[in-house]
């Protein structure tokens, strides 16, 4: 799992270059499971009053990065079997949030409403 340091020591040691967001992603990421979401949603469920839409993201390991495209050995689903392999080349511009995968969740999961704000403060003390 990529730790705060790792990314602030890479941030440091990449800042005098000319690396692109895809180039810092390739690095701090390589060889890691990545999700990415790229803002469009896969479903919307409307039921009477309330529309629910679930976010679209694309998993994959990063393979590298070639200026401003990010390349994935992405998983796919086919007959309803789940495989890794299939080259997918994503132009940075095109990411909104990634996230590595981890115990610690999936990236659906961290998309809050402005009704779980009072819980987050109190689960911080703040």
């Amino acid at each position: 799992m990529v730790t705060e340091k790792e990314c602030l020591d890479l941030i440091a040691e990449l800042d005098s270059t000319k690396r692109t967001f895809a180039e810092y992603i390739s690095v701090l990421f390589k060889d890691k499971l990545i999700e990415i979401y790229v803002g469009d949603s896969y479903e919307n469920i409307s039921l009477d009053q309330q529309s629910s839409q679930y976010p679209a993201v694309f998993c994959g390991k990063v393979i590298g990065a070639y200026k401003e495209c990010l390349i994935l050995s992405s998983i796919y689903i086919k007959d309803k079997q789940v495989s890794l392999g299939k080259l997918m080349f994503i132009n940075e511009r095109g990411i909104r949030t990634l996230s590595e995968v981890d115990e610690k969740g999936k990236l659906q999961d961290l998309f809050l409403s402005s009704a779980d704000s009072t819980k987050i403060k109190k689960l911080l003390g703040t």
